[in-house]
């Protein structure tokens, strides 16, 4: 009796394991809508220029690109 319990909870364990690997479907679809993040958070780059001084912008954590606070000289402005 006991190998048969022990049979039956193995047998469990091996098919919940298999279930919580397998992907949904509605999982899959929505996977494949989402888009691309259009950078990686925290980089900067140069918005615009003005007289040797550079505004930047900051990229979130969504992948978006947001206005920054920091300026920064020209010839050493990131690309």
């Amino acid at each position: 009796m006991l190998k048969l319990i022990t049979k039956f909870v193995l047998v469990a364990a091996i098919a919940a394991t298999a279930v919580s690997f397998s992907t949904p479907s509605y999982a899959a679809k929505k996977k494949k809508a989402a888009a691309p993040a259009t950078c990686v958070a925290w980089q900067y780059k140069t918005a615009a220029c003005n007289s040797g001084w550079c505004t930047m912008q900051r990229c979130g954590l969504d992948g978006k690109w947001y206005p920054s606070l920091m300026t920064c000289w020209q010839p050493a402005c990131p690309k």
